[in-house]
């Protein structure tokens, strides 16, 4: 897919960070946004940035977590589109403490958004994907998925079910000529990085937000996946930061 003009692209986490930049990036090139986030006026300011861009988008509101939610919001987008080209989940959230101290409704929650969100949004788009045989997902994961720290216990966790579960689907895509892919970045300077440092409880468990990447980083790295679709890739745990992988990407390297 080398060109994304005109494609359908689901995004979930629209509203700030990595997925607000993410559809700026991807509206360089003429694709069609589906935004996703809480609410829809949420993603007000980055509809009005895709169009700015040129570009078309939508705006919509739902819980990833929300199964029913989530079935009826893919099942809006294919009757109105009548496919869905790209899936991008990269709604998450975080939540800091240790695992004695996280009360258990707070941890569920995050595997809920962080897990189940995935889950719940190719659940629904994978069969039209696989009936058409042809398809991108693209699963946000985290460095944290395979470097674990004190205070992430619930964040580490999630991303790494999300990271496995990327690589168990990727196994039984085989057959398919639909394709998933795990992008991990690395600390990056996002609302939810500053939210943490703001409490001085986690401080020193904490890089500080100026020392992160700007989303605009993996958001190219993330454009470049979706447009090139490597085949060697697929499946596999791709995290931004990694030098060979931004070259690969043709991005600046600083």
């Amino acid at each position: 897919m080398a060109s994304l003009k005109d494609k359908i692209i689901v995004l979930t986490g629209a509203s700030r960070g990595i997925g607000a930049a993410a559809a700026r990036e991807l509206a360089t090139d003429g694709a069609h946004l589906v935004l996703c986030a809480r609410s829809a006026d949420a993603c007000a300011e980055t509809k009005a940035a895709v169009e700015a861009l040129g570009a078309t988008a939508e705006a919509h509101g739902f819980e990833v977590a929300d199964f029913d939610a989530a079935k009826a919001f893919i099942d809006g987008v294919l009757a109105d589109h009548g496919h869905i080209d790209v899936l991008i989940n990269n709604a998450g959230t975080g939540l800091m403490g240790s695992v004695a101290d996280v009360k258990p409704d707070a941890y569920l929650d995050v595997l809920k958004i962080n897990v189940m969100g995935p889950y719940n949004m190719i659940s629904a788009a994978l069969p039209a994907m696989t009936e058409r045989d042809q398809g991108i997902i693209v699963n946000i994961t985290s460095a944290r998925a395979f470097i674990p720290d004190r205070f992430y216990a619930a964040y580490c966790s999630s991303k790494a079910a999300l990271l496995s579960m990327t690589q168990c689907l990727h196994y039984d895509l085989e057959d398919s000529a639909v394709k998933i892919f795990a992008l991990s970045p690395g600390f990056t300077q996002t609302d939810m990085v500053n939210d943490i440092y703001a409490n001085p409880v986690f401080r020193a468990a904490a890089l500080t937000p100026d020392q992160g990447q700007p989303p605009e980083r993996p958001a190219k790295v993330l454009a470049w996946l979706v447009r090139e679709a490597p085949a060697d890739l697929a499946g596999v745990h791709n995290q931004v930061q990694f030098n060979d992988l931004t070259r690969r990407a043709g991005i600046e390297i600083v």
